[in-house]
């Protein structure tokens, strides 16, 4: 979990998690999967994938837009928070994934079925919200962090993404990314 102290932070944290401007060599095939959401933890709306950088530039701007609209307070009320969500294929499955790109091993997954990834995000949010409902791990030591994993007084969710085109394999398991950011009361 990270303070957003300014606007530029805001610009600079959705323009890495859009993959544009100067984040745009990021995207690769896989950014087509990414989802992307104004405040589904909070109030369940939809969600969308955005393929191209023209759509991600545009949604960029949507997301600034709608910020602004909020008026958010960056002096310790704004905040983005990486949760690591992770899932797994059988073990005869994964072998199958597995291939070299560009000299280094890799995975490339059957996540372009909407069912499939809208499943896995839905899945990850499902579990972040569960999370708020249990003690808070005791590496979370300020009021703040509790505040945020409990998702107590969050006045707004400004963006909200799963990032699948930076998956890394960990302990047996797929790791992706879930990042939201967070206006506080």
């Amino acid at each position: 979990m990270h303070e957003i102290q300014s606007e530029s932070d805001l610009k600079r944290v959705l323009v890495y998690l859009f993959r544009i401007a100067e984040y745009e060599n990021l995207a690769n095939d896989m950014t087509r999967n990414n989802v992307y959401t104004e405040n589904h933890l909070i109030r369940g709306d939809s969600f969308h994938r955005w393929n191209n950088v023209m759509e991600r530039n545009a949604n960029y701007l949507n997301v600034i837009t709608y910020a602004k609209r909020l008026k958010p307070v960056y002096e310790g009320k704004t905040y983005v928070e990486t949760v690591p969500c992770f899932f797994s294929f059988p073990e005869a499955e994964s072998e199958k994934y597995r291939f070299i790109y560009e000299g280094m091993e890799t995975y490339a997954f059957p996540l372009s079925g909407k069912h499939i990834i809208n499943g896995l995000y839905l899945l990850s949010i499902m579990n972040r919200k569960n999370l708020a409902m249990q003690d808070a791990p005791f590496y979370l030591e300020s009021d703040i962090q509790k505040q945020i994993y409990h998702l107590l007084d969050i006045r707004a969710v400004i963006f909200q993404c799963m990032l699948v085109d930076d998956i890394h394999l960990v302990d047996r398991l797929y790791e992706a990314k879930l990042y939201t950011i967070y206006l506080l009361k």
